[in-house]
């Protein structure tokens, strides 16, 4: 590997983290003076079944957008590279051949503005239940009956369910509905 002129910035790299230890990664790379970059794409969450109705969950998460996936590259063209084989959290480094792969720059300014436009998101844009979206109903009293989804808000789904006949709008917990 070349080392960078004076001048110009260290090359992007990626490390091959060990399972669901990307932020242990993170943390002792750039304990290290490395720049890390560890992309985050929100998610929907699915509720948990809870006895206790009352007890509020988050909906939304912060998950990796390449799991076992993150971008680093030294703040100097001096450090040394020698000290990734032993970082806690770090499987390995992705190398072709004898050279550590390097990530073009475009490509790490797309992976950002990707996750920046996902994370700006609201709960109705990330949520799996859609209007318009068939559902199951998972709630003991109605189990099994399926519904389609009118509208999608932070606190309740409200489907529209076909019963006796006639159609009723039902305002449901995230808990109470499972995706077809």
């Amino acid at each position: 590997m070349t080392a960078p002129a004076a001048d110009q910035p260290t090359p992007w790299h990626v490390a091959y983290t060990k399972p669901r230890q990307e932020n242990v990664a993170k943390d002792n790379l750039e304990r290290q003076g490395f720049e890390v970059y560890l992309p985050l794409f929100k998610t929907f969450k699915k509720p948990r079944q809870m006895a206790d109705k009352a007890a509020t969950e988050k909906l939304l998460t912060f998950e990796p957008m390449f799991p076992r996936y993150i971008f680093f590259r030294p703040t100097s063209a001096q450090q040394s590279m020698g000290t990734l084989r032993s970082t806690r959290g770090v499987s390995t480094v992705v190398m072709f051949g004898n050279t550590f792969a390097q990530v073009p720059l475009d490509l790490l300014d797309s992976i950002r503005l990707a996750e920046s436009l996902r994370n700006e998101a609201g709960l109705e844009e990330v949520s799996p239940y859609k209007p318009g979206s068939w559902v199951r109903l998972r709630d003991p009293a109605l189990s099994g009956l399926e519904c389609l989804v009118q509208e999608v808000s932070s606190e309740r789904v409200t489907v529209l369910l076909q019963i006796l006949g006639r159609q009723k709008s039902l305002k449901v917990d995230f808990r109470q509905i499972e995706a077809l």
